[in-house]
């Protein structure tokens, strides 16, 4: 006996994988894949623009706003995401200045790449904060110094920027349920980071 509710266009699975060539129906743009773990996704339109979307997110828009692009050419830098946060990974196991100010430098590479487009400046179309000419005024949503917070290491603090979480206003944001779900963040280590950005 049929399923009154199934729906047929609904029954094949669509994996995310690195490379996946995508189209907004939101917006018609094409969008590829270019990083996915187990809490984000990171998506790039045509324009270089990327886009960080949680994977619960995105995977319940997937097949539906998300229409994957059958023979769609698969970016030829689809993996560079990927092998960053392994080589930082690798500098973070290192011990040394040196590997310290290298996974210092990716991180912040990726967290350029992470960054999410509601948090650009489109009055600052080449990025440099400054959309003046003058100097740069005073930070008013510093990131966190994730590693100063009581029970947060060097690698919980790569995960939680990884996910999207860099500034106070990233983390005031959220949901205490959103941010359990970084690996290495526990209920005693989130009030000391609540307590640390307020």
């Amino acid at each position: 006996m049929a399923d009154a509710h199934r729906d047929p266009s609904r029954t094949s699975r669509i994996d995310t994988a690195i490379g996946l060539v995508l189209e907004d129906r939101r917006t018609a743009e094409r969008r590829q894949v270019i990083y996915t773990d187990a809490q984000v996704v990171l998506l790039r339109d045509e324009s270089g623009g990327t886009t960080l979307v949680r994977r619960d997110a995105f995977d319940a828009e997937l097949g539906t706003r998300y229409r994957p692009r059958p023979g769609a050419e698969a970016p030829s830098d689809a993996g560079q995401y990927d092998r960053l946060r392994e080589r930082l990974a690798a500098y973070e196991r290192e011990e040394g200045r040196k590997a310290r100010h290298k996974a210092d430098a990716l991180r912040e590479a990726l967290d350029l790449l992470a960054e999410p487009e509601r948090d650009r400046d489109d009055s600052d179309p080449d990025g440099s904060g400054d959309s003046s000419g003058d100097a740069p005024g005073p930070d008013t949503d510093p990131e966190v110094p994730f590693e100063a917070v009581p029970g947060i290491g060097p690698k919980t603090a790569g995960k939680l920027r990884t996910a999207g979480y860099v500034t106070e206003s990233d983390v005031r944001g959220a949901a205490d349920d959103a941010l359990l779900a970084v690996a290495g963040l526990g209920r005693e280590t989130l009030e000391n980071l609540r307590e640390f950005v307020d």
